[in-house]
């Protein structure tokens, strides 16, 4: 296998983990709005975890109560977005070194 394919195909990896990222914060943004979701789960050591994973600049930011009882949290949705845009990035890179 040549340098390039190689180049690509761990672009294509990394580019499945930042998906595969987003799309947990996503979900866990949604259960977090709805009340006791996130404590009938057993999810909350999970929250604090990602809470401290994320930059300081940016944790806590942006935490919304919601009508269903629960909180949105904007610097979950923020990171997820974030994440998003790496995915794609990857991606495009990864198309563009098969070439």
């Amino acid at each position: 296998m040549d340098a390039r394919k190689a180049a690509a195909l761990a672009l294509a990896i990394l580019s499945w983990g930042f998906r595969l990222a987003a799309i947990a914060l996503v979900a866990i943004v949604c259960i977090l709005s709805f009340s006791g979701a996130a404590t009938r789960l057993g999810i909350v050591n999970l929250v604090l975890d990602i809470s401290r994973t994320i930059p300081s600049f940016i944790s806590g930011y942006g935490v919304i109560a919601t009508p269903f009882g629960g909180v949105f949290r904007l610097d979950f949705a923020l990171t997820a977005i974030a994440l998003f845009v790496l995915d794609y990035a990857a991606q495009r890179i990864s198309w563009l070194v098969r070439r």
